[in-house]
């Protein structure tokens, strides 16, 4: 099934072609008109006033199948209710959210919503949406577009680079690192030493230099799956937290009113992490090395 030419699009700026609709599970959507601030306390209640209470006997399919629906439904709205379009997506969107609620997680629901999210200009719950797929499908092409669209879309308050995201030199083509690859670096060492004792005992044949290029190989191996440990570890540690309104200051403590710790305002999309959770305050990391505090109501976090 394939949806195309929906027109809830921004009039300033055309939407890039690789980002066109070819939907199978609704895996890619065209992208809507930001709107700037809405407040993150309306947002939630919309969501989930939007999505009825599933039964007791309601099955995760059917789940998914409501979503579909209101996705096609607001799809065809687009072109001459957007408003009513909008309200659709959000209730796809809010569809899905059950899903992950009841424990699904994959990559194509969390392509799904996000896209949704979008739609129903909800910038900071989309972008917290393609994150997660991204750290559960590092390689999915789709997913960093659509990524890379949504933090366009955020205005970041100049002057500056204060709440910009990361920069990730890694091509997003280039595979991750597969769940045996410790096993190989294992492997890699064990030959090393095999051919080192095998030098050893006739003093030729090229034993030394095979050994060495299988140790240098374990070390390469071995350094990358620390590195792949020490990110995964670093995510679970410090969740994501997405900015979820315009206009928020980066303080530098909770007491009451505190002075910014930076003029520049954070608006709703900037990404930042958890590094401590104080109820009505949180503290953040901005990718820069910033540390601040924000109010909870106004951040959204991957929980």
């Amino acid at each position: 099934m394939k949806i195309a030419n929906c027109k809830l699009l921004r009039q300033d700026r055309p939407l890039p072609a690789n980002l066109q609709s070819s939907f199978c599970n609704f895996h890619f959507a065209i992208l809507p008109q930001a709107k700037r601030c809405p407040l993150v306390v309306a947002a939630c209640v919309t969501v989930f006033w939007l999505a009825p209470p599933a039964s007791a006997t309601e099955s995760a399919d059917d789940l998914r199948l409501r979503a579909e629906a209101a996705f096609r439904a607001g799809a065809q709205l687009a072109a001459k209710a957007p408003d009513k379009a909008r309200t659709e997506f959000a209730r796809s969107a809010a569809l899905y959210e059950q899903l992950r609620r009841g424990g699904a997680a994959n990559a194509d629901l969390f392509r799904n919503q996000g896209n949704a999210y979008l739609l129903a200009d909800d910038l900071p719950h989309a972008i917290l949406a393609y994150r997660r797929g991204v750290r559960l499908a590092p390689h999915d092409l789709a997913l960093h577009r659509n990524l890379s669209y949504a933090r366009e879309e955020v205005r970041y308050s100049p002057p500056g680079t204060l709440g910009r995201p990361p920069v990730d030199h890694r091509p997003p083509w280039l595979p991750r690192l597969p769940d045996w690859t410790a096993y190989l670096a294992f492997a890699l060492y064990a030959v090393a030493w095999l051919a080192a004792f095998r030098w050893w005992m006739v003093r030729g044949g090229g034993w030394l230099t095979a050994g060495s290029g299988c140790l240098v190989g374990a070390l390469v191996v071995g350094a990358a799956v620390g590195y792949e440990e020490w990110a995964q570890t670093r995510e679970e540690a410090q969740p994501l937290v997405v900015i979820a309104c315009d206009g928020v200051r980066l303080s530098p403590g909770t007491w009451s009113a505190p002075p910014p710790r930076y003029e520049t305002p954070l608006n709703r999309g900037v990404e930042a992490r958890l590094l401590y959770d104080g109820g009505r305050w949180l503290q953040i990391e901005l990718s820069g090395g910033e540390i601040g505090w924000v109010p909870a109501s106004a951040a959204l976090v991957d929980r």
